[in-house]
Formats: C-alpha cells, sequence, structure tokens
C-alpha cells in the first residue's frame, strides 16, 4: 500500500510515517473524494464517530456509510486551525469541513481526534455543532429540493 502525501507524489506504508502524516493523507484522499484511497489507510476494524452516533465499527461498514456520505458530493475541503500528534500515536485536528453536493453547500466547524496504529487509522472520532449542521442544512435546504425533484 502507498501513501499520497502530495497529489501525484507516494510512498510506500512499509516506510515509517508519523500518525499525523497517515491522518493528512487520509484526509487529503478524502478532499480528492477518492474514497477507496482512504479506506486503504483505515485499519479492518476502524471505529468511525461522528459524536452522538456510531458510524462505523469495521472497514466493511465504513465504506458503505462513507460512500452514501460522499454520494453526492463535488467537494470537500479541509481548512485546518490545528493539527498536531499528541506523540502516542493519536492526532489531534481542530478544522473545517467544507462540503458540496446533492444541494448542501455547507462550512462545519469540527474537532476530531484520530488514533494511528502501524500506519493505518484505527478511529476516528468527530465532535461538531449539531444546531450548527442543522443550521447549514436549513440553509441549503431549498437547493437540496431542487436537487432531489430534479431528478
Amino acid at each position: 500500500m502507498t501513501i499520497e502525501t502530495t497529489p501525484g507524489t507516494t510512498t510506500d506504508a512499509a516506510d515509517e510515517h508519523s500518525a499525523q502524516e497517515v491522518v493528512e493523507a487520509f484526509i487529503s484522499a478524502l478532499e480528492r473524494l477518492d474514497l477507496d484511497g482512504a479506506a486503504a489507510l483505515v485499519s479492518n476494524d476502524i471505529r468511525w464517530v461522528n459524536v452522538p452516533w456510531k458510524t462505523s465499527s469495521n472497514k466493511k461498514r465504513f465504506k458503505k456509510v462513507l460512500g452514501a456520505m460522499f454520494k453526492d458530493a463535488t467537494r470537500f475541503e479541509v481548512r485546518y486551525s490545528d493539527i498536531h500528534e499528541r506523540g502516542d500515536g493519536v492526532v489531534y485536528t481542530d478544522r473545517i469541513d467544507i462540503f458540496e453536493g446533492g444541494g448542501l453547500t455547507m462550512h462545519l466547524p469540527v474537532q476530531g481526534e484520530f488514533r494511528v496504529q502501524d500506519g493505518l487509522v484505527t478511529e476516528w472520532v468527530d465532535r461538531f455543532s449539531w444546531t450548527k449542521l442543522m443550521g447549514e442544512m436549513g440553509r441549503s435546504l431549498p437547493s437540496i429540493l431542487k436537487h432531489r425533484f430534479r431528478r
């Protein structure tokens, strides 16, 4: 398996990568809407939680939920205000997730915690304001409905 650290540049995952580099490569794959590339960077027993929901607890479920979430995505961008590794495979992020697709346009502040072991993400926990999420969805509701009924 390889890790794409910058577009077009890959390295062998057997090489030693910091946990932060793995997380950055994972998020970069999501930004490229490369769900297979992102899934290649998670463990088979990945635990993914969007507080308060438990989203998935294995790679098969992870890929299914991620695929549904990004089904209509045309853009995903992450703007970090902070990303740092604690030193024991734990990486914290404070970021704005920008998502566009299916009529939805969203700028959501998110605090994330990733655990990395043996070059793979084993746990991904995101925390965000449900009020902010609902407000973003509400603002996009006319566009979402237009997108859905246009089909």
